[in-house]
């Protein structure tokens, strides 16, 4: 009787102490979803492409440094690139804000997936992006981990005509609260 009497007190104090421990426990790393290393609203939905890239390449030769980087998904594509104003021989990028102008640094294209002439399904600009009509703003660079930050905004147009050139209307795609959050990239020099 005293043993059964100790396996029912024994018993008694492990359930409860499984349920304590149980609901103390700290949620693990698999309960948090990574923010997107490249999103932006296109028009209204929240776009976040499922193939990313981006990198910084410098010419030897010119002395010159572009950084180009975008995403693709359901049919849809953005590029971004931006021609370093003060290059340097480094794996990094300079910081600001870069506007669209008539002689710009920064060039945005919105694409959309087209079927061409020949049955292959291509990408296609949708339109350009007019002087004024887009920021880039390089807020951070690790160049040790070669990630890069920042946000960009764009509106790209596209101007329809009839047979004898007269305007028959304008579609506007606008691209708004694009995020580059920790995208890595790779660097070349060439």
């Amino acid at each position: 009787m005293y043993l059964k009497m100790k396996k029912n007190s024994l018993f008694l104090f492990i359930i409860p102490a499984v349920i304590v421990s149980q609901s103390c426990k700290k949620g693990s790393s698999d309960d948090t979803t990574p923010a997107p290393v490249f999103q932006a609203y296109i028009g209204t939905p929240v776009w976040t492409p499922d193939t990313v890239s981006a990198s910084i390449t410098y010419n030897i030769a010119t002395k010159t440094k572009v950084f180009t980087c975008g995403g693709v998904k359901d049919q849809k594509k953005i590029d971004i690139t931006l021609t370093d104003p003060t290059p340097g021989d480094n794996s990094g990028i300079t910081l600001g804000t870069y506007n669209v102008t008539a002689n710009s640094n920064v060039l945005f294209t919105y694409s959309t997936q087209k079927k061409n002439t020949n049955g292959n399904y291509v990408f296609e600009p949708f339109g350009s992006v007019q002087p004024g009509s887009g920021t880039l703003i390089i807020s951070a660079v690790d160049t040790v981990a070669k990630t890069i930050t920042g946000s960009f905004s764009f509106t790209s147009s596209k101007t329809n005509y009839d047979e004898n050139g007269g305007i028959i209307s304008v579609d506007v795609a606008a691209v708004s609260a694009g995020t580059i959050t920790n995208m890595p990239y790779s660097f070349k020099r060439e």
